[in-house]
């Protein structure tokens, strides 16, 4: 069906035409759009992120269990062995804390580490995460019984370590 006025003409189409999925890409159409057209499907409960240096897939960083109702997400990454020690940790972090805090305006990321994994506890802990519990014997790896960490960052906390203000 076509509908015309004046200058314009309104043809039907569907909801994922890929000529308007590309009007959405443009930020300045992007800013303005409500939810329904930003999200028109249900809200994503996971987000999951290749993370990629010069071309090469080095690991993954995911939101997960997304609540939005709470504003939170259990935040998940992790780095291949042989580019671990490079700060890709790190970057992907920031980045996904910057786009959990700002973008998806969550106010609270939350992350579990094992007891034994002491990269992972200082990465988290460097970035301003604090140990808000424990898991007693929670994980069972190579015959034994691991404690594992649950760590919890609030939007203020964030705002506080990160601001360029």
């Amino acid at each position: 069906m076509k509908l015309s006025f004046d200058e314009i003409v309104l043809t039907t189409t569907s909801p994922d035409d890929p000529d308007i999925e590309a009007l959405r890409q443009d930020y300045e159409v992007l800013k303005n759009l409500s939810e329904i057209h930003m999200h028109p499907a249900p809200m994503p409960g996971c987000f999951t992120f290749r993370i990629e240096k010069e071309d090469v897939m080095v690991g993954e960083a995911s939101l997960k269990s997304i609540k939005w109702f709470n504003r939170k997400a259990e935040v998940s990454i992790f780095i291949s062995s042989e580019h671990q020690g490079q700060g890709l940790g790190k970057q992907a972090m920031l980045a996904l804390m910057k786009f959990a805090f700002h973008t998806m305006n969550l106010y609270r990321l939350e992350a579990e580490v094992v007891d034994y994994n002491e990269r992972a506890k200082a990465l988290f802990e460097r970035l301003g995460f604090l140990e808000e519990g424990r898991l007693r014997s929670a994980r069972f790896m190579n015959g034994a019984y691991y404690d594992i960490i649950r760590y919890g960052l609030l939007r203020p906390e964030y705002e506080k370590q990160y601001s360029t203000g």
